[in-house]
């Protein structure tokens, strides 16, 4: 990627963030989703962003120092329901707080990729927790 794409992916994240965030202000102490779906607020919206942000920050690192992270055990929905218990001990202000610094530590870390080191690995690690994960939490939230 050259630095007009990755500008451009950065402010696409930025956007959808934003979008999504405000969703999540609006409407606090809801269950977000439809009655048939896990029970997961704004809080939990927030927690389940930052562990999977960080999770791909991280990879992204490894990634550039020539390595791998150990695989995650379970499918994404068992993962995303053992994270949502290990957080719910979280106030919403902490969740959202986590949210912004993973999310700006995210854009900086991806900022910090030197243009020759880009492959279409780092790519697919750069995107996956951005834009289009935000989007997707933001299409099936019924409450609003």
């Amino acid at each position: 990627m050259d630095a007009e794409a990755i500008a451009a992916m950065l402010c696409e994240d930025r956007a959808q963030w934003e979008a999504l965030t405000a969703v999540l202000d609006a409407h606090t102490e809801r269950s977000l989703h439809d009655p048939s779906s896990p029970l997961w607020t704004s809080r939990d919206v927030y927690a389940h962003l930052t562990r999977w942000i960080e999770r791909s920050t991280s990879e992204l690192g490894m990634r550039l120092e020539g390595g791998t992270l150990q695989p995650l055990e379970g499918t994404d929905d068992e993962i995303n329901a053992r994270w949502q218990q290990e957080d719910s001990g979280l106030s919403l202000d902490e969740a959202r707080e986590r949210g912004q610094q993973a999310f700006e530590l995210r854009l900086r870390a991806i900022e910090g990729v030197p243009t020759a080191r880009w492959d279409k690995m780092l790519e697919a690690i750069a995107r996956a927790d951005g834009a289009e994960h935000y989007a997707g939490h933001r299409s099936y939230i019924s409450a609003t």
